[in-house]
């Protein structure tokens, strides 16, 4: 038997409104901010600055157990920002993709980014690899299609591991753990990007901040206990530490999840690729700034080979016929 909706009778109408319909739909009815244009610019500068800053955080604990702290903190908060919103949770076969998708997104892609930085690898290196992601997209969803990628995006990838491969050789990075963490930040980017493409080949419906809470909720079920296990407790509540982690929860995860939803509600995502060029760069400087980790000269030619890379999917697909590569990060 079907429920049929309550039909207020009154002239004032109904006196409680569903919020979650408002929240879903209005998006497409309001003018986008002013603000917008700015809003990729700002987004690759926040994740950017995610390298830098997660290098300082494992000077003070583990890569688990800042995992597991990204996750605990990022789950409080979209937890009550769901609960005052009063946004209805997934149902269970949205779940489930969303656990596939957090799986690759966020356990993997990040505990092999802090992992590979605790070994050593810079977070220059680790910020070379994140910029190729929009060429792994592409390569994926090629992939998934079970059709050949284009000639342009396997140039693309080539000009950017030759670009990663330069940085790694001039940084002296290509001896024992140090390049074993960049094997890591490499597999990092690949485990976002097939998180990304599978996200966007199954395309979850329902609100995103309800579909965010569940892949952080599964994202802390996963790793605390990994923590426990492998690490146990290896915090030093020192203030850089207090810092860094409120950086990567409110500024990395939260407010960076506030401009991808923004940007998805008024189409305006796929310009967030157009700029992962500047990932590299500013990731080097803004390590350099907070960790002190300079960039040889002989690095930076590594360093513009493989933004070039990125560059030549992003705009000369777009001569052959090939959509831009986009990213759902």
């Amino acid at each position: 038997m079907l429920l049929q909706p309550k039909i207020c009778q009154t002239s004032r109408g109904c006196a409680h409104k569903p919020r979650t319909w408002l929240l879903q739909n209005n998006s497409q009815q309001q003018p986008a901010p002013s603000w917008l244009p700015f809003a990729p610019w700002a987004f690759v500068l926040l994740w950017s600055a995610g390298y830098g800053v997660a290098k300082l955080s494992l000077e003070y604990t583990t890569p688990l157990n800042l995992l597991a702290l990204r996750f605990i903190f990022t789950a409080l908060i979209l937890g009550v920002a769901v609960m005052l919103m009063r946004i209805r949770l997934p149902g269970w076969q949205i779940i489930k993709i969303n656990i596939i998708v957090a799986t690759f997104i966020h356990v993997l892609h990040f505990g092999m980014v802090y992992g590979g930085l605790a070994l050593g690898a810079s977070a220059g290196v680790i910020a070379l690899f994140a910029a190729s992601q929009p060429i792994l997209v592409e390569l994926a969803a090629s992939l998934f299609r079970r059709k050949p990628p284009h000639l342009v995006l396997m140039l693309g990838l080539v000009m950017g591991m030759v670009g990663a491969v330069w940085v790694i050789v001039a940084r002296d990075e290509f001896e024992g753990q140090a390049l074993l963490g960049a094997l890591m930040g490499f597999g990092a980017v690949v485990g976002l990007s097939i998180g990304t493409a599978y996200e966007r080949r199954h395309k979850p419906g329902g609100h995103p901040l309800g579909n965010y809470l569940v892949q952080y909720l599964y994202a802390a079920a996963v790793s605390v206990p990994l923590a426990l296990l492998v690490e146990g407790v290896q915090i030093d509540p020192d203030p850089n530490l207090i810092m860094a982690v409120s950086y990567l929860v409110i500024g990395n995860a939260i407010t960076g999840v506030f401009l991808l939803l923004t940007m998805v509600r008024h189409g305006a995502l796929s310009k967030v690729t157009s700029v992962m060029f500047l990932v590299p760069g500013l990731g080097a400087l803004i390590a350099w700034l907070v960790v002190g980790e300079a960039m040889p000269p002989a690095a930076w030619p590594g360093i513009m080979l493989a933004a070039a890379g990125v560059l030549l999917v992003l705009y000369g697909g777009r001569l052959t016929g090939q959509r831009s590569a986009k990213s759902s990060i």
